[in-house]
């Protein structure tokens, strides 16, 4: 336990410094500031710029940015959504485990969405399973205006805090999440959409509005598994008209 968070501190301690020489380089510049600093620190690949009114921050899961992502962040982009692509457990150098996400700090992600917000553009985020921690843990950190201006879809969060087979699980509290709007969207074929009324309960509880969908034939993943069915395939290139469909569908301005 001690050489894990020991290694985990000396990442962490890495990219701070890393972030700390950009902010002196930015300060030289004349755009020293938290918001210059989130917006500028996103690595160029992963960002998908575009001309329209939305900004769409795709936030991968624990294993990383699947290459069906990426080319429907590009899909996106080409639509007229601008994309922020997210990949946590690269950024800070963590082991590709569910509960990775829950090291990633609360303000770095919190600071990407006052950056996003700066843009001006109507922002949606858009995390998968675990990623939906230190999103909530984001949102809760900003004033409740700024989680007001921000639309939130959740593809099958985890937000447990304990999950055992057969047991209804003991979700995490994230603090206020006062005007949030949540949609999650959450595959049929899935061992936890049993749980989908406790989770939309247990983030209603901490103040948000939330509705769900349900994904028909698709399984967790789907746009990334070993062994996809045919309908998964088709389904997982066109991510980008997915999720084009719910952020129209949904209404969340």
């Amino acid at each position: 336990m001690f050489i894990t968070g020991f290694i985990t501190g000396l990442f962490l301690v890495r990219r701070r410094m890393r972030v700390g020489l950009l902010a002196i380089l930015l300060f030289m510049a004349g755009l020293a500031g938290p918001l210059g600093i989130a917006a500028a620190a996103l690595p160029d690949d992963q960002r998908y710029p575009a001309n329209g009114d939305r900004l769409l921050l795709w936030v991968s899961y624990e294993r990383g940015r699947a290459p069906a992502e990426a080319s429907g962040a590009e899909a996106l982009a080409a639509a007229g959504v601008e994309v922020w692509s997210l990949d946590p457990t690269s950024s800070y150098f963590l082991p590709q485990l569910g509960h990775s996400m829950d090291a990633v700090p609360q303000e770095d992600v919190a600071d990407w969405m006052r950056a996003a917000l700066a843009s001006g553009k109507q922002v949606t985020i858009y995390a998968v399973a675990r990623a939906a921690v230190p999103v909530l843990r984001g949102l809760a950190a900003l004033e409740p205006t700024q989680r007001a201006a921000i639309c939130v879809m959740l593809m099958y969060p985890n937000i447990y805090r304990e999950a055992e087979p057969l047991a209804e699980p003991d979700y995490l509290d994230f603090g206020s999440l006062e005007g949030m709007r949540i949609r999650i969207l959450q595959p049929r074929r899935s061992a936890a959409t049993p749980w989908l009324p406790g989770r939309v309960e247990a983030l209603e509880m901490q103040g948000a509005n939330v509705s769900s969908v349900i994904l028909e034939n698709l399984r967790e993943n789907f746009w990334a598994r070993e062994t996809p069915t045919e309908f998964e395939t088709i389904e997982g290139r066109r991510l980008d008209a997915i999720l084009l469909r719910e952020m129209e569908s949904w209404g969340c301005r």
